[in-house]
């Protein structure tokens, strides 16, 4: 190695970065007694230390220049106190153990130095707005891991570029990656009372919800030595695919805020991320909402103070915020479930869409039951996790439709398929951006565990199902998130004013019961239809939308509804029902203002406006009977 020279740096920016000058090495640490910076060459080995002390900056702050070393030549770390110390900064490594390896087997975690040499072309973010956003949330190991899934590169970044035809073969345009930067999988497990005489007291921390080095992807997700480029690939392959790409990221008490803002800014500077699903408390959401770099990025969270953020008059205010909560699922879940008085908490939770801060709707999610699970168990089933089964929530909201656990019974499979088809009918029909938990699609089930966050296995593995009602389950995702992107009435840019704002002789959206334009609220009613009028929206040839009637029946009892009169020429024909079968004497026939239709218990239709057939007087076929299987 060429000799190389040591300067004064300066402290504009911590880690490692190369400038035209050499390498800056820029550190913080207080109450410091030593610090030095550890040079090792590509054989590992160590080739100086450097005392920073000298090279103190402006306040806590070191800072060191070295020229005359190629950036890919050297690797580093910092030693504090005599201590190793890694650099919170890093934002790139020399990948030195495989996934599940201890950090304690006496390798010394190589820092190294990051340099933009990848080829983005013409990539960037894609920006897409948020009514046409349809979201899946993803665990970057877990989604490919399982032999069901059929990927070549499994559990690593390569192989989610190999499930771009799936994602948009349900329509997907965005992901959300639960924690991909490089936390440290290997937990101590203080919960001593579980662990049996001879047990590993570390255990995998699978989620990775913890303090991390946030300035890089997680190595252990690369198939190749390379995963800072890999993880680029990734991104520019998501993109060219037409799929935005937003990270959780979770900033324990335990981490200086002051990071997070540089954080979010490398993110989107040198990888490309479309957002970030933010976690923790006390973010400071004021200054990422006003923070010119982020002005473009999508920022989930759990709350945002308007006044801060948008009573001050700030030059640069991000217009990309929405807020994520469980609201919506809870509330979705317990209709779902036929609990009382929870019909006008639906609808309200339904239509809710502000156009300052949007809104995020799911109904599963990484912590919690599956879709499947949701109707399948009513209680957690968390033993696997060598705590007792006290931890997770016990607050699911969940019905298990009359059996606990997966069952053989054809009148309970089938009931809960129906059930699993209303949970995504109420999401997708529902203003906000709705996402989709990993596998969900496959009828994935994680054995009734909601809290699987130590399990590296099948438990927390999506596992893609074969058998009949997972492939019908499957086809009817596609056909509802396919008419979701295909109707812009169906997700709206704004929040509907429920008036005849256009005076065509309909509100943007109505709500009816048994009797047109006339819907009851009371505490016991179950059941509720909810009219779309199309000539609100244009779609993209530039005609109006269509008319959509969602009829919603969480009672246990089946309910006739009289359907409100169309625009004249027009009549309602059967698109999509979660019960199979039942409605077949609908389809292909015509519904006019005369008409009323059965919907039976624990049910979701949806019927759309068509041109009526000249010569037929549909008004006079009778369909008042209900059709049962």
């Amino acid at each position: 190695m060429n000799e190389f020279k040591v300067s004064k740096g300066i402290a504009d920016e911590y880690g490692a970065s190369v400038s035209e000058a050499g390498i800056n090495f820029c550190f913080a640490s207080s109450c410091c007694t030593t610090v030095f910076l550890c040079l090792y060459g590509k054989d590992h080995k160590l080739i100086k230390k450097i005392d920073m002390l000298p090279y103190k900056d402006v306040g806590d702050t070191y800072s060191v220049c070295i020229s005359g070393m190629a950036p890919e030549d050297v690797f580093y770390t910092y030693e504090v106190d005599g201590r190793v110390t890694e650099d919170r900064y890093e934002k790139n490594a020399l990948r030195l153990r495989k996934w599940g390896e201890s950090r304690r087997s006496g390798k010394i975690n190589l820092s190294a130095i990051y340099t933009d040499d990848f080829d983005w072309g013409d990539d960037r973010p894609l920006n897409i707005p948020y009514e046409e956003v349809i979201a899946y949330e993803l665990h970057v190991r877990g989604y490919t891991r399982h032999s069901s899934l059929k990927t070549v590169h499994r559990g690593t970044y390569l192989g989610l570029t190999e499930k771009t035809d799936h994602f948009r073969e349900i329509s997907v345009n965005q992901l959300i990656l639960m924690p991909a930067y490089d936390f440290d999988e290997i937990d101590e497990n203080k919960r001593t009372e579980f662990l049996k005489e001879g047990d590993d007291p570390e255990r995998i921390n699978y989620w990775g919800f913890k303090a991390a080095a946030y300035f890089m992807p997680k190595p252990e997700f690369s198939y190749s030595d390379d995963f800072v480029n890999e993880f680029k690939t990734m991104v520019k392959s998501m993109h060219a695919a037409g799929i935005e790409v937003i990270m959780r990221f979770y900033f324990p008490d335990s981490v200086n805020r002051n990071l997070i803002i540089p954080c979010l800014k490398h993110w989107v500077i040198r990888y490309h991320i479309d957002g970030f699903f933010l976690m923790g408390e006390d973010i400071p959401m004021d200054l990422i909402a006003t923070e010119p770099v982020l002005c473009n990025s999508k920022i989930y969270y759990r709350a945002f103070n308007k006044e801060t953020i948008f009573g001050k008059k700030y030059e640069n205010v991000n217009r990309c915020l929405a807020k994520a909560d469980d609201s919506f699922m809870n509330i979705a879940r317990r209709f779902l479930k036929s609990d009382e008085d929870m019909l006008a908490a639906f609808t309200e939770a339904n239509r809710y869409n502000p156009s300052d801060i949007r809104r995020i709707n799911y109904i599963t999610s990484y912590e919690g039951f599956t879709l499947n699970d949701l109707v399948s168990y009513d209680y957690k089933h968390n033993e696997a996790n060598g705590e007792g089964n006290r931890d997770g929530t016990d607050y699911n909201y969940s019905w298990n439709c009359g059996y606990e656990g997966m069952s053989r019974k054809k009148s309970v499979r089938e009931l809960r398929l129906k059930q699993m088809k209303n949970a995504l009918m109420m999401l997708f029909l529902s203003r906000g951006v709705p996402v989709m938990l990993e596998g969900d699609e496959f009828m994935n089930t994680r054995g009734g565990n909601n809290n699987p966050y130590c399990q590296d296995n099948e438990i927390s593995w999506v596992k893609r199902r074969s058998n009949r009602e997972a492939e019908e389950f499957f086809d009817f995702v596609k056909r509802l998130s396919k008419l979701r992107r295909e109707h812009p009435i169906l997700h709206m840019s704004h929040e509907p004013g429920l008036i005849d704002s256009l005076s065509c002789g309909y509100p943007d959206l109505s709500y009816h019961s048994e009797n047109a334009w006339y819907p009851r609220f009371s505490n016991h009613v179950r059941n509720v239809g909810v009219m779309y009028c199309g000539l609100y929206e244009k779609k993209k040839d530039g005609e109006s939308d269509d008319f959509f009637y969602a009829g919603y029946n969480m009672h246990w009892e089946d309910h006739k509804y009289a359907l409100p009169k169309l625009p004249e020429g027009l009549c309602w024909s059967l698109e999509l029902s979660s019960d199979r079968g039942a409605y077949d004497d609908y389809k292909d026939q015509l519904l006019t203002v005369n008409d009323s239709i059965v919907i039976h218990q624990r049910s979701i239709i949806l019927l759309r406006s068509s041109k009526a057939k000249a010569g037929k007087k549909t008004s006079e076929r009778k369909t008042e009977k209900s059709v049962r299987r």
